[in-house]
């Protein structure tokens, strides 16, 4: 039997480096790491990370298209571990709706674009 969808918004596949910070109740930076984004909606993102992430709070970061670091704080709704021994974890953005959107489309645009560049490694396309 399928499983029913019940998203508010859909979900875009994309595959991103992507940073993020953890930090407890009153702000303070428990853990810093690296994740690959799989997917992305307006309120929130899949991430996949080598480890379980613990705490609740978190803060997501990467790098846009023009250079600028663009930032959102979310929260942890899950993370679990997959067959694969990887984390998913699934976040839900804790921005204004305007912040939560710009986030979402700054992530889909950086997908787009190093999906459509070609990629060199000493001087051959792969």
């Amino acid at each position: 039997m399928k499983k029913r969808n019940r998203r508010k918004y859909p979900r875009i596949k994309i595959c991103n480096p992507i940073s993020y910070d953890c930090v407890d109740e009153e702000g303070n930076l428990l853990d810093q790491n690296m994740a690959i984004a799989l997917d992305v909606s307006q309120n929130g993102i899949l991430l996949e990370t080598p480890q379980k992430i613990e705490s609740k709070t978190i803060s997501l970061l990467f790098v846009d298209l023009e250079n600028e670091v663009v930032e959102i704080p979310g929260t942890v709704v899950f993370s679990i571990k997959k067959k694969d021994m990887k984390f998913k974890s699934g976040i839900n953005f804790q921005g204004t709706r305007e912040e939560n959107i710009h986030f979402a489309k700054m992530v889909i645009q950086a997908y787009h674009c190093q999906k459509s560049d070609p990629v060199y490694i000493n001087g051959v396309q792969v």
